[in-house]
């Protein structure tokens, strides 16, 4: 009944989030989103799961941005969530075991993981870095993979400047 009880909770969190997925391109992206406080925000949010895996959650530099305020949000949370779920400590610094070349375009495709065996250990189901995708797209962005090797992965997103904030 436990593992019945878990397989309902995970197939309802794909459901929930491939419905998010579907509605994101009618979210309004309209926000001037100061980056700085909403960094602090998804670090103090994240901060317990961290502590937990012993990873030090740093932030550094401000920028302003028009988008969706939640979207962007969700973007930061997943690629953070993501970065503290797939570290492994090598001494003092947690890092990750990289993403192999041939599968850093894959990654962002829709419940594909590098390594099958780990979504049960490390928990998610494949859509994050999807969402990711998704939402740095709708905002004329740009998510890669810049960097992977045996010893972490950089993960980059880039969104276009020169996009005037609306107040309407």
């Amino acid at each position: 009944l436990k593992l019945l009880q878990e397989q309902t909770e995970r197939m309802s969190q794909v459901t929930k989030t491939l419905l998010e997925m579907s509605e994101l391109r009618t979210v309004p992206c309209n926000d001037c989103i100061e980056l700085a406080p909403m960094i602090e925000e998804i670090l103090a949010d994240l901060s317990p799961v961290a502590e937990k895996k012993g990873v030090t959650l740093e932030c550094d530099g401000t920028g302003t941005m028009v988008g969706s305020d939640t979207l962007i949000y969700r973007l930061i949370f997943n690629l953070t969530e993501n970065a503290i779920r797939y570290n492994r400590p090598v001494r003092v610094a947690d890092t990750g075991c990289g993403i192999p070349e041939k599968y850093k375009e894959s990654i962002f495709q829709p419940f594909f993981r590098v390594d099958k065996s780990r979504s049960r250990e490390n928990g998610g189901v494949g859509l994050g870095l999807s969402l990711v995708w998704e939402i740095a797209d709708i905002h004329g962005g740009k998510v890669q993979a810049e960097e992977s090797t045996e010893k972490g992965t950089v993960m980059t997103v880039t969104f276009p400047l020169n996009k005037e904030y609306k107040d309407d």
